[in-house]
Protein backbone atom coordinates (compact mmCIF):
# COMPACT_ATOMS: atom_id res chain seq x y z
CA UNK A 1 0.00 0.00 0.00
CA UNK A 2 2.80 2.39 1.26
CA UNK A 3 4.81 2.28 -2.57
CA UNK A 4 1.25 3.41 -4.29
CA UNK A 5 1.49 6.57 -6.11
CA UNK A 6 -1.90 7.71 -4.09
CA UNK A 7 -0.67 7.10 -0.70
CA UNK A 8 2.87 8.64 -1.93
CA UNK A 9 1.15 11.54 -3.26
CA UNK A 10 -0.84 11.80 0.25
CA UNK A 11 1.96 11.85 2.26
CA UNK A 12 3.78 14.53 0.67
CA UNK A 13 0.00 16.45 0.53
CA UNK A 14 -0.17 16.34 4.51
CA UNK A 15 3.60 17.18 4.90
CA UNK A 16 3.49 20.18 2.77
CA UNK A 17 -0.30 21.43 4.33
CA UNK A 18 1.84 20.89 7.96
CA UNK A 19 4.74 23.65 6.13
CA UNK A 20 1.79 25.39 5.47
CA UNK A 21 0.35 25.93 9.17
CA UNK A 22 4.40 25.96 10.58
CA UNK A 23 4.79 22.58 11.24
CA UNK A 24 7.47 19.99 9.85
CA UNK A 25 5.89 16.83 9.92
CA UNK A 26 8.39 13.94 9.08
CA UNK A 27 8.35 11.59 6.34
CA UNK A 28 7.38 8.48 8.50
CA UNK A 29 5.19 10.41 10.78
CA UNK A 30 2.68 11.49 7.76
CA UNK A 31 2.83 7.47 6.17
CA UNK A 32 1.94 6.48 9.68
CA UNK A 33 -1.07 8.96 9.95
CA UNK A 34 -2.35 8.17 5.94
CA UNK A 35 -1.94 4.53 6.46
CA UNK A 36 -4.11 4.20 9.53
CA UNK A 37 -6.32 6.99 8.02
CA UNK A 38 -6.61 4.32 4.75
CA UNK A 39 -6.62 1.06 7.00
CA UNK A 40 -9.99 3.03 9.29
CA UNK A 41 -12.02 4.32 6.14
CA UNK A 42 -11.45 0.51 4.89
CA UNK A 43 -13.14 -1.12 7.51
CA UNK A 44 -15.44 1.69 8.15
CA UNK A 45 -16.93 1.23 4.26
CA UNK A 46 -16.39 -2.61 4.09
CA UNK A 47 -14.01 -2.20 1.15
CA UNK A 48 -10.83 -2.84 0.50
CA UNK A 49 -7.63 -0.57 1.08
CA UNK A 50 -6.71 -0.28 -2.81
CA UNK A 51 -10.00 0.80 -3.31
CA UNK A 52 -9.87 3.43 -0.65
CA UNK A 53 -6.35 4.86 -1.98
CA UNK A 54 -8.15 4.98 -5.97
CA UNK A 55 -11.13 6.40 -4.77
CA UNK A 56 -11.84 8.06 -1.34
CA UNK A 57 -8.14 9.72 -0.43
CA UNK A 58 -9.12 12.71 -3.38
CA UNK A 59 -11.87 13.52 -0.78
CA UNK A 60 -9.80 14.01 2.27
CA UNK A 61 -9.44 17.33 3.73
CA UNK A 62 -6.33 17.73 4.23
CA UNK A 63 -5.70 21.27 5.84
CA UNK A 64 -8.30 20.21 8.68
CA UNK A 65 -6.25 16.79 8.85
CA UNK A 66 -2.86 18.87 9.41
CA UNK A 67 -4.92 21.39 11.93
CA UNK A 68 -5.62 18.31 13.55
CA UNK A 69 -2.07 17.41 13.58
CA UNK A 70 -0.54 20.81 14.68
CA UNK A 71 -3.23 21.31 17.58
CA UNK A 72 -1.99 18.02 19.00
CA UNK A 73 1.85 19.25 18.74
CA UNK A 74 0.29 22.17 20.76
CA UNK A 75 -1.21 20.59 23.00
CA UNK A 76 2.00 18.49 24.21
CA UNK A 77 3.84 21.36 24.12
CA UNK A 78 1.61 23.36 26.62
CA UNK A 79 1.59 20.50 28.67
CA UNK A 80 5.61 20.64 28.92
CA UNK A 81 5.23 24.21 29.26
CA UNK A 82 2.67 24.34 32.04
CA UNK A 83 4.76 21.49 33.76
CA UNK A 84 7.77 22.20 36.89
CA UNK A 85 11.06 21.15 37.21
CA UNK A 86 10.94 18.36 40.40
CA UNK A 87 13.85 17.58 42.66
CA UNK A 88 14.22 13.94 43.59
CA UNK A 89 16.61 11.91 45.48
CA UNK A 90 18.78 9.94 43.84
CA UNK A 91 17.02 6.57 45.88
CA UNK A 92 13.70 7.56 44.33
CA UNK A 93 15.01 8.55 40.78
CA UNK A 94 16.45 4.89 40.80
CA UNK A 95 12.73 3.95 41.88
CA UNK A 96 11.39 5.63 38.84
CA UNK A 97 13.70 4.49 35.82
CA UNK A 98 13.16 1.09 37.05
CA UNK A 99 9.19 1.81 36.54
CA UNK A 100 10.26 3.45 33.25
CA UNK A 101 11.77 0.26 32.68
CA UNK A 102 8.56 -1.78 33.29
CA UNK A 103 6.34 0.65 31.48
CA UNK A 104 9.08 -0.47 28.19
CA UNK A 105 8.33 -4.08 29.19
CA UNK A 106 5.10 -3.98 29.58
CA UNK A 107 4.87 -2.33 25.91
CA UNK A 108 7.30 -5.49 25.01
CA UNK A 109 5.08 -7.95 25.46
CA UNK A 110 2.12 -6.63 24.54
CA UNK A 111 3.54 -5.91 21.10
CA UNK A 112 0.91 -7.22 18.64
CA UNK A 113 -1.19 -4.46 20.00
CA UNK A 114 0.76 -2.49 17.41
CA UNK A 115 -1.31 -4.88 14.69
CA UNK A 116 -4.15 -3.30 15.91
CA UNK A 117 -4.41 0.25 14.55
CA UNK A 118 -6.03 2.93 15.94
CA UNK A 119 -5.96 3.98 19.72
CA UNK A 120 -4.21 0.44 20.68
CA UNK A 121 -1.32 1.11 18.40
CA UNK A 122 -1.23 4.94 19.18
CA UNK A 123 -0.91 3.53 23.31
CA UNK A 124 1.42 1.57 22.68
CA UNK A 125 3.77 4.10 20.87
CA UNK A 126 2.80 6.69 23.08
CA UNK A 127 4.51 5.12 26.65
CA UNK A 128 7.08 4.22 24.22
CA UNK A 129 7.82 7.73 22.60
CA UNK A 130 7.24 9.04 26.62
CA UNK A 131 9.39 6.53 28.36
CA UNK A 132 12.43 6.86 26.29
CA UNK A 133 12.07 10.68 26.16
CA UNK A 134 12.11 10.51 29.69
CA UNK A 135 15.00 8.21 30.13
CA UNK A 136 17.25 10.27 27.95
CA UNK A 137 16.63 13.29 29.80
CA UNK A 138 16.69 11.31 33.31
CA UNK A 139 19.90 9.95 32.40
CA UNK A 140 21.28 13.60 31.22
CA UNK A 141 19.94 14.81 34.58
CA UNK A 142 21.92 12.51 36.17
CA UNK A 143 25.39 13.11 34.85
CA UNK A 144 24.75 17.09 36.76
CA UNK A 145 23.23 15.37 39.56
CA UNK A 146 23.48 17.64 43.16
CA UNK A 147 25.41 16.44 45.91
CA UNK A 148 24.32 17.91 49.67
CA UNK A 149 25.38 17.40 52.83
CA UNK A 150 23.48 14.59 53.59
CA UNK A 151 21.71 13.40 50.39
CA UNK A 152 22.30 13.07 46.69
CA UNK A 153 19.30 14.92 44.45
CA UNK A 154 18.35 15.37 40.50
CA UNK A 155 17.08 18.25 39.20
CA UNK A 156 14.60 16.42 36.85
CA UNK A 157 13.57 19.30 33.85
CA UNK A 158 9.80 19.69 33.09
CA UNK A 159 10.12 17.79 29.86
CA UNK A 160 11.81 14.52 31.64
CA UNK A 161 8.77 14.78 34.15
CA UNK A 162 5.91 15.27 32.00
CA UNK A 163 7.27 12.41 29.90
CA UNK A 164 7.71 10.29 32.90
CA UNK A 165 4.44 11.00 34.46
CA UNK A 166 2.40 9.83 31.05
CA UNK A 167 4.43 6.73 30.22
CA UNK A 168 3.70 5.64 33.74
CA UNK A 169 -0.03 6.91 34.10
CA UNK A 170 -1.22 5.37 30.65
CA UNK A 171 0.79 2.04 31.83
CA UNK A 172 -0.91 1.77 35.09
CA UNK A 173 -4.80 2.75 33.26
CA UNK A 174 -3.84 -0.06 30.54
CA UNK A 175 -2.54 -2.62 32.95
CA UNK A 176 -5.44 -1.75 35.80
CA UNK A 177 -8.20 -2.20 32.42
CA UNK A 178 -6.37 -5.69 31.96
CA UNK A 179 -5.86 -4.41 28.24
CA UNK A 180 -1.99 -4.90 28.83
CA UNK A 181 -0.19 -7.98 30.77
CA UNK A 182 3.07 -9.05 31.92
CA UNK A 183 1.54 -12.69 31.13
CA UNK A 184 2.64 -13.92 34.65
CA UNK A 185 -1.05 -13.82 35.98
CA UNK A 186 -3.06 -11.15 37.38
CA UNK A 187 -0.87 -10.69 40.72
CA UNK A 188 2.04 -9.93 39.17
CA UNK A 189 0.17 -7.30 37.16
CA UNK A 190 -1.59 -6.28 39.99
CA UNK A 191 1.68 -5.60 42.13
CA UNK A 192 3.46 -3.83 39.41
CA UNK A 193 0.73 -1.39 38.90
CA UNK A 194 0.37 -1.05 42.85
CA UNK A 195 4.36 -0.30 42.57
CA UNK A 196 4.23 2.05 39.99
CA UNK A 197 1.05 3.50 41.31
CA UNK A 198 3.31 4.46 44.55
CA UNK A 199 6.18 5.80 42.15
CA UNK A 200 3.72 8.27 39.99
CA UNK A 201 2.77 10.06 42.74
CA UNK A 202 6.63 10.90 43.79
CA UNK A 203 5.87 13.50 40.35
CA UNK A 204 2.37 14.14 41.30
CA UNK A 205 2.79 14.81 44.76
CA UNK A 206 -1.06 15.22 46.72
Amino acid sequence: MRKRAEFRRMVERLQSECRGQRFELSAAAAEDIVAELVNKTARSLGMREETVLSAHLGTVDVAALAADIVRADERQKREVRGASPAIISVEDTGRLVASLAQAVRCVSLNHARLTHGGRDKWDVIGVLDDASNSLTLVGEALEKHHAAPHVAVVLWSDESVVYARRALARTIEKLRAGDWSFGHGAKLDAGVTERMTADLKILSPD
